[in-house]
């Protein structure tokens, strides 16, 4: 059965993908030949970032989520590669879009964030002034499988398929699911709902409400207070609150895992479930890509590259994104350009069937 991997306008069927997996072997040769060739290029040996202070901004505030967590891993090697001095800014999305809008092209600012760079000027939460067209691409840093929905562990469904069967057993019923807009967790909204309407009709659909969430913290508030039934984060992020003992008014379940995590076969996957766009099981994973300001220099970008490669050939590196259930998958900024922007027009379609938010408050 074919499936949709947005992570590329390219769709992949299984005996496809399983292909083009290379193995760690594969991987750690071709990283130490990038290595090689980038370290010893004459461009690399004048170093734009030894001895100097950089500040890395996130689009979160909150330092328990995903953006922190990858960012602060990426951090650390890139200090070791760098040899720089650096710190990472948890400043939200508002301040980071401003940020790499206005800070001076000189590498010593930029940005690590994941899907919703594109996705907030794709939903119309910030203007075509932030479009990837007014940044410099960097490398891609990681990527994370485990974007999710999650709900209170004694939810009267146990994932998001069963949740649309005991909506349509009773029209009175509703799921008010918190999420924030223009992010990732407004494109897993968007997913549910068209597959949702799709699958069992409009009126299932319209059963949904839309919470206006924030920060992973804030929205857990907003579960615990019962003033949403659902809300959308990170895996990692609320993996505390799905073990054994927990105290039960904070206990949770996923319901809904956006990519598949390897070693978690016993977590409810949108593709696995069925639920799917234009018609094929859809899995979405998360990119996190180093984004500078516009004008950034060749040279700039050229010794990040080279940075991430090493870092991409430190097992240490790998273990460490391993062990958040994050993937030290990494691409060259000239790949990682052409890949973000296929990824982006990929998702473009779906967003023509998105309902009006207005409607489901």
């Amino acid at each position: 059965m074919d499936y949709v991997k947005i992570q590329s306008p390219k769709v992949f069927t299984q005996s496809q993908n399983s292909k083009e997996r290379y193995s760690l072997l594969s991987k750690k040769f071709i990283a130490s030949v990038l290595v090689f060739v980038l370290c010893f290029s004459p461009m690399a040996m004048a170093s734009v970032y030894e001895g100097q202070r950089v500040r890395i901004v996130i689009g979160s505030t909150a330092v328990s989520g995903d953006s922190y967590m990858v960012a602060d891993i990426v951090n650390r090697y890139l200090q070791k590669y760098l040899k720089c001095s650096s710190k990472v800014d948890p400043i939200g999305a508002n301040e980071a879009f401003a940020t790499i809008r206005t800070a001076a092209p000189d590498g010593m600012t930029f940005m690590i964030f994941h899907d919703m760079t594109y996705l907030g000027v794709l939903f119309g939460s910030y203007g075509e002034e932030y479009d990837l067209e007014n940044m410099v691409i960097g490398p891609r840093v990681g990527q994370n499988p485990g974007s999710c929905f999650a709900a209170k562990r004694n939810a009267p469904y146990k994932d998001m398929k069963e949740m649309a069967e005991w909506l349509k057993a009773d029209p009175s019923r509703t799921v008010r699911l918190s999420v924030e807009l223009g992010s990732v967790s407004n494109l897993g909204f968007v997913i549910y709902y068209v597959w949702l309407k799709n699958t069992y009709g409009e009126e299932v659909a319209n059963q949904m409400r839309f919470v206006l969430g924030g920060s992973t913290d804030t929205k857990l508030q907003q579960l615990w207070d019962n003033n949403a039934d659902v809300i959308f984060g990170d895996y990692s992020s609320f993996l505390q609150y799905t073990a054994d003992g927990v105290d039960e008014q904070l206990a949770l379940k996923y319901v809904g895992i956006m990519d598949r995590i390897p070693g978690r076969d016993d977590v409810p996957v949108y593709g696995d479930m069925g639920i799917t766009m234009e018609g094929k099981p859809l899995y979405f994973s998360k990119d996190f890509l180093i984004y500078l300001p516009k004008g950034t220099s060749d040279e700039v970008v050229a010794e990040l590259d080279a940075a991430v490669a090493q870092m991409q050939a430190d097992p240490q590196f790998q273990e460490d994104m391993a062990k958040m259930t994050y993937a030290g998958n990494t691409l060259q900024s000239k790949e990682a350009k052409e890949f973000i922007y296929g990824k982006r027009d990929a998702i473009k379609h779906v967003l023509s069937e998105a309902p009006n938010i207005e409607d489901l408050e």
